[in-house]
């Protein structure tokens, strides 16, 4: 049957929602900025459920292991990125031997009791590649078999504003009674042509976070008392300097492992032997190339890794965001979370109508 574009339509004024694995809330703020209502949230770490607490008041937060949660609100929408660590390109990578590969079950466990109007999951972008797309089908085929038809689309974040670069799996359900599917936003950020003209220019990281404090101490990771300097060897076998102008690159939970402010000196290649291995070696170089574009911009004496608040900010959280817990707990709590700007960007899309199309799957 050919694709008909239904008129927008609101899905509701205020839908309800289930947000499940939710962390600090990242896909939170994005959906109350397009118009949903959280009714009940849930994760396992202490911390983050009361950042959610905080930040989400009026809203039923369960903190604790999802498994051991029967009761669910009706709610129109299901909402989640279950962990993810088994699928990631920067983990293990063996998906079979990690429990947390079928967690996903659990996601569709909910969906099956609320049967909402639709679902909205997040993960990795490994989850596409590993197993030649087997684990992405599996899921895609149990949501299907749950009455939902299902679109999935890999999103980097800075396509749509968000001043990083980050590559998400977003996976969508509508319930098949609804007769329509979602599709996916187009993007809105990055190299103009001729095709695209409309694009706007990526989001600069550096100006986000310009006029915060240069040196926040006791925000950022520090090596104590260490005379080897700030940073492993690991750490400076790649590149781990951004571009001022350009999007920062991905905001990881590690605060160990998490990127360079990019008022810091340049990294330049020093060693490299690939045959061998992927062996480099990167050391900072006395230039700044952030001054090429605007001498006025601050610099650093001394390199140093972005601050959690930074970090915070790159994620497009709040001005005033801070997550409740210690420092490591905090750099956790932002690092795993979806960009609200970019959840903003999907669920406006989804909750407007724009993003639906009429189609029966009866007729596949």
């Amino acid at each position: 049957m050919k694709k008909k574009i239904s008129q927008p339509k609101e899905v509701n004024a205020s839908p309800s929602v289930i947000s499940l694995f939710s962390g600090c809330g990242g896909m939170d703020f994005g959906i109350k900025a397009a118009g949903g209502r959280i009714v009940f949230s849930n994760d396992i770490l202490p911390d983050a459920c009361e950042t959610l607490k905080k930040y989400f008041p009026k809203s039923t937060v369960r903190c604790g292991d999802i498994t051991d949660i029967e009761e669910f609100p009706v709610a129109d929408l299901v909402v989640g990125g279950y962990p993810c660590q088994s699928f990631s390109m920067a983990g293990n990578r063996d998906p079979k031997k990690d429990a947390r590969t079928n967690l996903y079950k659990q996601f569709l466990r909910v969906v099956e009791i609320v049967k909402p109007k639709y679902f909205v999951a997040e993960n990795v972008s490994g989850l596409k590649q590993l197993g030649a797309g087997s684990f992405l089908e599996e899921q895609q085929l149990a949501y299907e078999r749950a009455g939902y038809t299902v679109t999935h689309q890999l999103l980097n974040a800075r396509d749509f504003g968000v001043p990083q670069s980050r590559k998400r799996l977003f996976i969508v359900g509508v319930r098949e009674d609804l007769r329509q599917k979602f599709c996916f936003p187009d993007v809105t950020h990055g190299k103009a042509t001729k095709k695209m003209p409309h694009l706007k220019p990526y989001t600069s990281h550096g100006e986000i976070i310009k006029g915060m404090p240069l040196w926040p101490t006791g925000e950022f990771y520090e090596r104590p008392h260490d005379p080897r300097g700030q940073f492993s060897w690991y750490y400076m076998s790649r590149n781990r300097k951004a571009k001022w102008d350009g999007p920062a690159f991905t905001v990881v939970a590690n605060s160990r492992h998490v990127t360079l402010h990019p008022a810091s000196p340049a990294m330049k290649l020093t060693w490299s032997n690939l045959a061998d291995g992927w062996k480099q070696q990167w050391d900072f170089s006395s230039e700044y190339d952030h001054l090429v574009e605007g001498e006025d911009r601050p610099i650093l004496d001394f390199p140093r890794r972005l601050s959690w608040r930074e970090c915070a900010r790159i994620q497009t959280f709040p001005k005033n965001f801070e997550p409740v817990g210690d420092v490591d707990s905090k750099f956790t709590q932002i690092g795993n979370a979806v960009p609200p700007k970019l959840a903003e960007v999907i669920f406006a899309h989804l909750l407007s109508g724009k993003g639906l199309v009429e189609f029966d799957a009866r007729e596949r």
